[in-house]
């Protein structure tokens, strides 16, 4: 019992620690850049905390400072009207890392492939949405004129992320899954939380088209998520030794 009460406090300071620094990480290194006018798309570093708090405390831990994380992050520094589907979301990216390492043995997938996958189907999103189009003058996005070099700045961020996975445990020097297994997370994270529910959450509260929305997120995502699973990947090679993963 002693045993369990000591490693459920050590969870909850570590948590308490990973929650400042998420809110500290929203308020002070969060930008906006604007879509239709309308500050809809942040940048933030403010999930790693949050991750990690589910892949080190397990997933109640990280649904909880997720949950917090936004609550007190509006309570602090409000962007825009509380809508309660963003602290679902913040709370789902604390939750889902925890589920996935929780059972970890038991996934099956070919992590090298995934990233391709997921290019391809980007892909298809971005030219299914329709807001891309040409004309005259070249690529416009949303009836906008697109810059060449945006455009071929997209295709390669897309390309290498598709590819990112055969370079990866190069990159995170990792001998084993556990590299992958956090790309995987991430991924499917941001997918889901980001990507997919934000977006919606976003044209709910400002009546913006998902299909001006979802592109730019998805550009967006092409770059955190790589660059979260790298982070990720060396602070948990750092604290292995002191904090286990579940």
């Amino acid at each position: 019992m002693k045993s369990n009460a000591k490693t459920r406090t050590r969870k909850m300071v570590i948590c308490g620690l990973l929650l400042a620094l998420s809110i500290v990480l929203k308020i002070v290194f969060e930008v906006y850049i604007p879509i239709g006018g309308l500050p809809t798309l942040r940048v933030n570093l403010t999930a790693l905390p949050i991750y990690l708090s589910g892949i080190i405390a397990g997933p109640f831990f990280g649904l909880a400072v997720g949950a917090l994380s936004d609550i007190l992050c509006f309570l602090i520094k409000p962007s825009g009207p509380y809508f309660p589907g963003f602290t679902v979301a913040s709370a789902l990216s604390g939750l889902l890392p925890g589920l996935i390492f929780m059972y970890k043995d038991k996934i099956k997938i070919s992590f090298k492939w995934f990233n391709l996958i997921i290019a391809a189907l980007f892909a298809l999103v971005m030219v299914a949405s329709g807001v891309f189009g040409v004309s005259e003058t070249g690529v416009t996005y949303d009836g906008k004129p697109v810059s060449t070099f945006f455009m071929v700045l997209m295709i390669v961020l897309l390309l290498g992320f598709a590819a990112f996975p055969f370079f990866y445990q190069k990159f995170s020097k990792t001998d084993d899954s556990s590299g992958y297994l956090v790309l995987f997370t991430v991924t499917v994270t941001q997918i889901l939380c980001s990507i997919i529910l934000n977006t919606w959450f976003l044209t709910v509260v400002y009546g913006q088209a998902a299909s001006v929305l979802l592109p730019a997120r998805i550009i967006t995502n092409i770059f955190l998520i790589p660059f979260y699973s790298l982070v990720l990947t060396g602070i948990l090679r750092l604290l292995s030794k002191k904090f286990p993963v579940v």
